[in-house]
């Protein structure tokens, strides 16, 4: 579980527009997220994880602040800013793409939205790339406007999530594909609905336009879900984990790329426009990243704490990486981790000692995931 004190709120640190609905409803515990409040615990990690799984669930993640870049040379600078080929995603559709500096480290992890023609938003992990994007632009002369604009996510996840959504804003919902979104108003609230989110379950997410409106949104779809087992949730490391999901700061860093945490499949070196860290990757491509992010599942009865630290792991006697991360998964009935390990031990099958506080763990590395999409 995690160790909490109090939460002493400051006008220094933001509110999200539903921050009193998550009041209302039961919230235990906050961290601080994109300078924001951020719900991490109603009734407990197992037990929100366990609600989920029976229902559908409202997770404010309004911490997740857009990038809004709109111009003439938005699709340039959008493109420079990724590895990802921007060209390749049509308006109404949403795409991973992270930011890297130019040694091809994360700068942050965001999902880009192609809003229109000369529009796009990148939904942020915590970190300030807000002026990482402006110090790009005005370097290299971009035409563009940037800004952080009026739009706070909200998520709907769960089993019963498309039937709520379906509930409460039509049939079209059905035709939603993954990774694609529609502008919608609803009952004069401005959105944006995408068929993503961050589990493998099945999940929405709303993108609401008007911060004045966001406990009406939450009570909206609270009320509509009152028979499908609805309750308050957050981001929840333990389906995190299950389904292979990263965690900026968490699990990669800027000093990693993505050759070593598995996200290879997004860069594209053909494609002819230049991005940042084009060269770098191109480099590390030919000779091969020297780390790998892998899963691995550890010996002995549940775990029920969470590491503060990332804590060593060791092959005879010697330090070959780190574990990152650990749950118990009830669904899989397993203690299961990330560790990023040198390469020569990052192997599926390895047996690996990890030193926690105070005791040994025996654990064997698994390829990721754990679960695939619902």
């Amino acid at each position: 579980m995690y160790k909490t004190s109090k939460v002493v709120f400051s006008p220094r640190v933001r509110k999200s527009p539903y921050f009193n609905s998550t009041i209302k409803y039961g919230v235990q515990a906050f961290s601080v997220y994109n300078h924001m409040y951020m719900p991490s615990s109603y009734e407990g990690t197992i037990e929100d994880y366990n609600n989920l799984l029976k229902g559908v669930q409202l997770w404010d993640v309004g911490v997740e602040r857009q990038v809004q870049i709109k111009g003439p040379d938005a699709e340039a600078l959008s493109q420079f800013l990724t590895p990802r080929n921007i060209k390749k995603c049509s308006k109404g559709q949403a795409m991973y793409a992270p930011f890297l500096d130019f040694k091809g480290g994360f700068i942050n992890d965001p999902v880009m939205l192609k809003i229109d023609e000369d529009c796009y938003w990148f939904s942020l992990a915590d970190g300030d790339a807000l002026l990482w994007a402006q110090g790009i632009a005005a370097g290299y002369k971009f035409d563009v406007d940037i800004h952080e604009p009026d739009v706070s996510p909200l998520q709907v996840q769960g089993p019963n999530s498309k039937e709520l959504m379906i509930k409460v804003f039509g049939n079209w919902v059905n035709d939603l594909g993954f990774y694609r979104f529609k502008e919608v108003n609803h009952e004069g609230i401005s959105m944006v609905i995408a068929r993503m989110g961050y589990s493998r379950e099945l999940c929405y997410e709303i993108f609401l336009q008007d911060q004045s409106k966001g406990d009406e949104l939450w009570e909206i779809l609270w009320q509509a879900g009152k028979d499908l087992n609805i309750s308050a949730g957050t981001p929840n490391v333990i389906l995190r984990l299950e389904g292979g999901i990263l965690s900026y700061l968490a699990d990669m860093d800027r000093s990693n790329n993505p050759y070593e945490v598995g996200l290879d499949w997004m860069v594209d070196l053909d494609q002819e426009d230049d991005f940042i860290g084009k060269e770098a990757l191109r480099q590390i491509s030919h000779s091969g990243p020297t780390k790998k992010l892998m899963g691995a599942e550890i010996d002995g009865d549940p775990i029920t704490i969470f590491n503060e630290e990332h804590w060593p792991v060791l092959i005879d006697g010697k330090t070959v990486g780190s574990m990152n991360a650990l749950v118990y998964s009830p669904r899989l009935d397993k203690n299961i981790c990330y560790t990023i390990l040198d390469i020569n031990y990052a192997k599926s099958g390895q047996v690996i000692t990890i030193s926690s506080p105070g005791k040994e763990l025996t654990a064997r590395t698994v390829d990721l995931p754990w679960l695939e999409r619902a």
